[in-house]
C-alpha cells in the first residue's frame, strides 16, 4: 500500500525485464487504475520518442486498443482506465498492463536511422539544456503539448507564464529529407495551432533551426526554408543566433 493507494506488480514484463506496476484507488467516479506516472517519467528505463511520429502513431493505436485514456496533471503525466465496478479492477488491471508493456518495449525500436538519431538527440540535447539555464523550471516543460484538442502535438520547448504560451520547435536533420521532414513537420504544427481557439494564448511561437549541419545551406533545403521564413508572426532563429533567444523567451 502507498497511502491510500493499492500497489499492483503484475507479471508483465517489459523487453528490457522490467515489471509492470499497477496503482489502485478509490475515487468519488469510482476506482482509478493508473500507471502512478511512471510510464513517462522514465520509471521503466526508457525514453519514449514522443517527437517521432511512427512511435506517436504505435502509442495511439496501444492506447485505443486497450481503451486506455492519458491526463497530464503537471508536472506528472498519467495513464489510466476508471470503473465502478469492483468486479472489473482485474480486467483493467490487466489492459493497463498490457498497454504499459507495448508501450515500452516498443520505445526501444529504431524508427530512425542511427545517424539521424545521433544528430537529432545532439541538437535538442543542446537546445534543452541552453533553455533550462535560460528559464526557471516552473515555467519550462520539455516535448509537451499546449491543446487538449491537439495532443499529438507537441513542442521541443513550452515556456509557460501567466497563463500565456511561447511555443519553440527545433528544426534538424542528418540529410536534406530529414531536414525537410523537420522543417514541414515545424511548419504543420503552427499551421495546426493558428487554427486551434488555444492559438489566442500563444504569445511566440519560436523555430530554432541547426545551421551546424550541412543540410542547413543545402539547394534542396532552400525553398521549403523560404516556406518557414515567409510565415508571418513567427521568430526564426538559427543556433549561431541563439542569444536572441534571451530577449524571446525572458521571463520579465
Amino acid at each position: 500500500m502507498r497511502g491510500d493507494t493499492l500497489e499492483i506488480i503484475t507479471p508483465f514484463a517489459t523487453t528490457n525485464d522490467k515489471f509492470v506496476s499497477i496503482f489502485v484507488s478509490i475515487r468519488k467516479n469510482g476506482y482509478v487504475v493508473n500507471d502512478g506516472g511512471w510510464l513517462a517519467n522514465g520509471f521503466y528505463d526508457c525514453d519514449l520518442p514522443l517527437l517521432n511520429d511512427i512511435y506517436i502513431r504505435v502509442l495511439n493505436y496501444y492506447m485505443a486498443e486497450y481503451k486506455v485514456k492519458c491526463v497530464d496533471a503537471s508536472p506528472n503525466i498519467f495513464y489510466y482506465k476508471i470503473t465502478t465496478e469492483e468486479r472489473l479492477i482485474p480486467n483493467l488491471v490487466f489492459d493497463l498492463a498490457a498497454f504499459i508493456k507495448e508501450a515500452v518495449s516498443s520505445s526501444f525500436i529504431n524508427y530512425e536511422d542511427n545517424k539521424e538519431i545521433e544528430v537529432s538527440k545532439r541538437f535538442s540535447g543542446l537546445a534543452n539544456a541552453f533553455f533550462r539555464e535560460l528559464i526557471p523550471s516552473q515555467y519550462l516543460k520539455i516535448n509537451h503539448y499546449v491543446s487538449e484538442n491537439l495532443r499529438g502535438i507537441r513542442f521541443n520547448t513550452v515556456l509557460s507564464l501567466h497563463n500565456r504560451y511561447t511555443l519553440i520547435s527545433y528544426v534538424t536533420g542528418s540529410r536534406d529529407n530529414y531536414y525537410i521532414l523537420s522543417l514541414s513537420k515545424a511548419n504543420t504544427q503552427y499551421d495546426f495551432i493558428e487554427s486551434d481557439a488555444i492559438n489566442r494564448l500563444v504569445s511566440k511561437k519560436i523555430v530554432l533551426l541547426d545551421d551546424t549541419v550541412k543540410s542547413y545551406s543545402s539547394e534542396k533545403v532552400v525553398p521549403f526554408m523560404k516556406v518557414i521564413l515567409s510565415k508571418t508572426n513567427r521568430d526564426n532563429v538559427t543556433w549561431k543566433e541563439r542569444n536572441r533567444l534571451k530577449e524571446l523567451v525572458s521571463i520579465d
